[in-house]
């Protein structure tokens, strides 16, 4: 950690005196609110739960990585950030508003990650942004630096601002926010674009103040419809081709506004819009293509890093507004698979874009349409550009602060699986914690034990994925007799005591997927990919379109990675003959599970070499070859598939022998 925040010193005149961490002031409660509410979950408090086991483990590593070393980033995450005013260097880094988006993206991560880790100094980092921009309103009220039109980039530092008030209660950033909201019109933020995501923390802010005017606001600005995907879009069947991040930030929307109005057109709006979604744009991995816009289901597509953290931030809002179980799946899925399948697993490199088949990653390999032959699928700590590189620190802290949600009285429900410890705080002012003992997704076994000083009444929710055909429950080692249906939350109600366990197991079969042009492999919620061979080494090279920008540390390198073996398979098996041809074994791996070898199951599938598929001109994955016009060797090869989210070079969705 001692190059921890390296260039914080050349921005001090900005930054003086504003890295004390105060002390946390209340803990707040997600029955905290001043309005009805119509959703059915809402978010535990930021500070009541706390990742274990390899969970914990991608935190650690998220925080002596990328997160804790800003300076690697580049421009501008090695300035003060939020904490001052950030220096224009040249043209190249887009207009005024760009720094500050992908500056309030890395600070909501480093906030949350800082919370989520007990970390003193990550807290002071990020809490630094918040004191300077309450310290320097603007006359008008608004919050955030006057160098721009644009009011996008105080959307997104809205989440780190929310992250502190959920982890402290400090009243400064509601009366501040009330003000700022209070301060547009409707038109400023329903004609302009993504200015419309304005609403997320003006309907929040509406929640924690009671004030009319605000919820008024949000709903006249979202019907002016100024925006590309605004309700009457929302509503539509037809498939829509937009940006992929400016699609998520907006789909959210509706579920927002349901949520606090209770109106089924909103609500309507908010699963059509991700139905459509997942029909036209779902890549295997659990994201839809983006790359920069939505661009269907071929294997060869990409989507932004940007694209999971804001995907699985989106339809967290539509499984509290609706508590249906499937877009949880949608979230693990996202999550475990193209979550760490876009980022080295030490965290010091990630992709701009990723792919379910990226079978090189170099300075000049990008298989995209957009930006064809660049660097944006290498593994660097540093690209062309930023917001990927400030977004992908939100991903797992966001996942980590929603696993565990709250009904309208403040109960607890077990949302999203992963080893971690819950804090509740009933209405009666009791105290259970509850402790999930789990490797999951790695295993299919999860054990729920209950502490709590005295013997308390409460509903315990928690969630059968839509995948699992056969889950059962015990109680203390005592079967649980009732109805468990896939896809659904389960409720118990007891009176519990100190040391009650549920024990829930969610039997993960493996399954052949039809993908559309190929096939894929998962079980449970994770995918499954052959591991490429992979050659590595220090690209040291000067890219123009970096205008010059390198990693300063060099424990923190720019990748090059080529193929070293085989990866040209095509899977000699058919839905009919899947489950007796491959072979699902328990390694007894103990260790961390996305590591390259250390997957805990790997699966044995039989497959052959398909003659004449290369890479095209040596330096980019190619298409898969068409159904029945490809020729394959006729010797069988054993060939092993591992967690998606442990690779880097990868096949996931194959071409089949077998029709």
């Amino acid at each position: 950690m001692k190059k921890l925040f390296l260039l914080i010193t050349i921005f001090a005149m900005a930054c003086l005196g504003i890295f004390a961490v105060k002390p946390p002031l209340t803990r707040v409660e997600p029955t905290d609110e001043l309005v009805p509410r119509f959703d059915k979950f809402r978010e535990s408090p930021m500070t009541a739960n706390s990742a274990k086991g390899w969970l914990l483990e991608y935190l650690n590593r998220q925080r002596s990585g990328l997160t804790g070393h800003p300076d690697v980033l580049s421009y501008p995450f090695n300035t003060c950030l939020w904490a001052g005013s950030i220096e224009r260097i040249g043209e190249k880094h887009g207009d005024n508003w760009w720094r500050y988006e992908q500056t309030a993206y890395y600070t909501d991560g480093l906030l949350r990650l800082g919370f989520e880790l007990n970390d003193a100094e990550l807290i002071a980092k990020g809490r630094a942004g918040i004191n300077y921009t309450l310290e320097h309103v603007q006359p008008n009220g608004r919050l955030g630096p006057g160098l721009f039109v644009s009011q996008w980039p105080i959307a997104v530092f809205f989440r780190a601002m929310e992250a502190e008030y959920m982890a402290t209660g400090d009243p400064k950033i509601i009366a501040a926010l009330h003000k700022h909201y209070l301060s547009y019109t409707p038109e400023e933020l329903g004609k302009f674009k993504r200015a419309i995501v304005n609403i997320e923390g003006a309907l929040w802010t509406y929640g924690k103040t009671g004030d009319q005017k605000l919820l008024d606001l949000s709903e006249k600005a979202y019907a002016l419809g100024g925006f590309e995907l605004n309700l009457k879009n929302s509503l539509s069947p037809d498939s829509v081709v937009l940006h992929g991040v400016t699609y998520m930030e907006m789909a959210k929307l509706p579920a927002i506004l349901y949520a606090f109005t209770g109106k089924k057109e909103y609500l309507d709006a908010a699963v059509n819009v991700m139905r459509k979604l997942d029909r036209d744009h779902m890549l295997p991995d659990g994201v839809p293509s983006s790359s920069e816009f939505l661009a269907g289901k071929n294997p060869l597509h990409s989507h932004e890093t940007c694209d999971i953290t804001d995907y699985t931030w989106a339809v967290g809002y539509l499984l509290m507004a609706t508590g249906d179980a499937t877009w949880a799946d949608h979230i693990e899925k996202a999550v475990f698979n193209a979550g760490p399948g876009c980022v080295s697993k030490d965290f010091k490199q990630l992709q701009y874009f990723s792919s379910v088949n990226q079978f090189i990653a170099t300075g000049n390999s990008n298989q995209n349409k957009f930006m064809h032959g660049s660097t944006w699928m290498a593994y660097w700590p540093c690209h062309e550009t930023e917001c990927c590189a400030g977004n992908v620190h939100r991903m797992m802290p966001n996942y980590v602060a929603r696993m565990w949600m709250r009904d309208a009285k403040g109960n607890p429900i077990a949302a999203l699986y992963g080893p971690s410890e819950e804090k509740v705080v009933l209405n009666s002012g009791q105290q259970v914690i509850i402790k999930e003992a789990t490797s999951y997704p790695f295993s299919d076994l999860i054990g729920f034990t209950f502490e709590t000083e005295k013997p308390v009444d409460m509903p315990f929710m928690f969630r059968i994925p839509g995948w699992c055909s056969s889950p059962s429950v015990t109680i203390n080692g005592k079967p649980y007799v009732a109805a468990l249906k896939s896809g659904t939350f389960v409720t118990i109600n007891r009176k519990f005591t100190k040391g009650d366990k549920i024990t829930l197991q969610l039997p993960m079969d493996a399954k052949l997927v039809n993908a559309g042009q190929g096939v894929t492999v998962e079980r449970g919620p994770l995918l499954y990919a052959f591991a490429i061979p992979e050659k590595v080494k220090t690209d040291t090279a000067t890219y123009a379109n970096l205008g010059g920008k390198h990693s300063p540390d060099p424990n923190f390198p720019a990748l090059d990675i080529r193929p070293a073996g085989n990866w040209n398979y095509a899977l000699a098996v058919n839905e009919a003959s899947f489950s007796q041809k491959i072979e699902v074994i328990k390694t007894g791996s103990t260790g961390y599970p996305l590591d390259p070898g250390k997957s805990p199951v790997i699966i044995k599938v039989p497959a052959r070499k398909v003659k004449q598929w290369t890479l095209l001109e040596n330096r980019f994955t190619p298409e898969l070859p068409a159904p029945g016009q490809f020729d394959t060797e006729k010797t069988i090869h054993r060939i092993t598939l591992v967690p998606y989210g442990s690779t880097r070079l990868r096949i996931t969705e194959f071409p089949t022998t077998i029709n």
